[in-house]
């Protein structure tokens, strides 16, 4: 009979923790270091920056990954304190009012370039998408209303 092989997996979880312990400290520290000496110099600290920074300053040569910071909790918010990239926000739409914008829908041409209409399109946000979709459902009742109005005024 074959006896299973157990791995001591204590050991090997100890030992690991301690190596990630070990790796986690050293990216923080060259983190920080980077990130107070772009900081210092009055340079843009960013990803990248920073990465580059590291690598200078890191005796091994190795410094961290971009993506290193973004997982290190502690070396991101170190580096969101600092950080002089912006920060993407979408940009916001005025919101037009229903009824007012009816009339704008007459002056649509029926040769125009439906590329560059899809490519208009494509361009909104959802929201924006079914504000007009229900601005062009207004107008199309208006105007199904204005043509029975005048159906039923020619019989009589």
């Amino acid at each position: 009979m074959r006896r299973k092989f157990v791995s001591p997996q204590i050991n090997e979880l100890e030992w690991l923790q301690a190596s990630y312990e070990q790796k986690k400290n050293r990216s923080l520290e060259l983190g920080v270091k980077a990130i107070d000496t772009l900081h210092n110099e009055g340079k843009t600290v960013s990803y990248r920056t920073v990465s580059d920074k590291s690598k200078e300053i890191d005796p091994d040569g190795k410094g961290i990954h971009q993506n290193t910071i973004r997982k290190n909790k502690e070396l991101h918010n170190h580096f969101l304190k600092h950080s002089t990239t912006k920060v993407y926000k979408p940009l916001k739409r005025s919101h037009k009012p229903l009824n007012d914008d009816l009339e704008a829908f007459k002056h649509i041409k029926q040769d125009r370039d439906i590329d560059r209409v899809r490519q208009r399109y494509m361009q909104l946000t959802k929201p924006e998408l079914v504000d007009l979709l229900v601005r062009m459902e207004q107008y199309i009742a208006h105007q199904n209303q204005t043509w029975i109005k005048s159906e039923f005024e020619k019989y009589n």
